[in-house]
């Protein structure tokens, strides 16, 4: 297995490998070297729910299997596929929703009236770049059209 996942491994961006982020543990579920435990699974199911990249990962991790499939249009693996790409798209929209009602509030009512209405938002923020960099765009967007009015 481990020749299989070489490649794989070449191709990812070496800061999904570290924690907080599980690439490595998607990795080995995907390709069945790891029966993760019930406790496990709650972690994972959490992490996914809070982090785009590592759903958009597993989605690339999903679809390359599939592609190794002798007929990848039947199985049970296109189905999840699927089922977890309308999850994630689920997920990214109600996360660009608060990500916007968010900067509304930092921008309407300041930053530490914003932090007590979304205090998980602000937790998260604090550990993915790619939504600190996702709000910072929000908040100048916001800023420039207050200007221009």
């Amino acid at each position: 297995m481990e020749e299989k996942n070489a490649p794989v491994k070449d191709k990812i961006d070496p800061d999904l490998l570290v924690p907080p982020h599980m690439v490595g543990e998607l990795i080995r579920l995907v390709t069945g070297e790891w029966r993760p435990d019930d406790a496990q699974q709650e972690q994972l199911i959490a992490h996914l729910i809070e982090c785009q990249d590592c759903r958009i990962m597993l989605i690339s991790l999903l679809s390359a299997e599939q592609e190794q499939l002798v007929d990848p249009s039947e199985g049970s693996l296109q189905d999840i596929l699927a089922q977890f790409v309308a999850i994630h798209h689920k997920i990214a929209g109600l996360g660009y929703e608060q990500m916007g009602a968010y900067a509304e509030a930092i921008v309407d009512q300041g930053q530490d009236e914003a932090d007590k209405r979304f205090p998980l938002l602000v937790e998260h923020l604090r550990t993915c770049p790619t939504c600190k960099v996702f709000l910072e765009d929000i908040l100048l967007f916001l800023r420039e059209t207050d200007e221009i009015q």
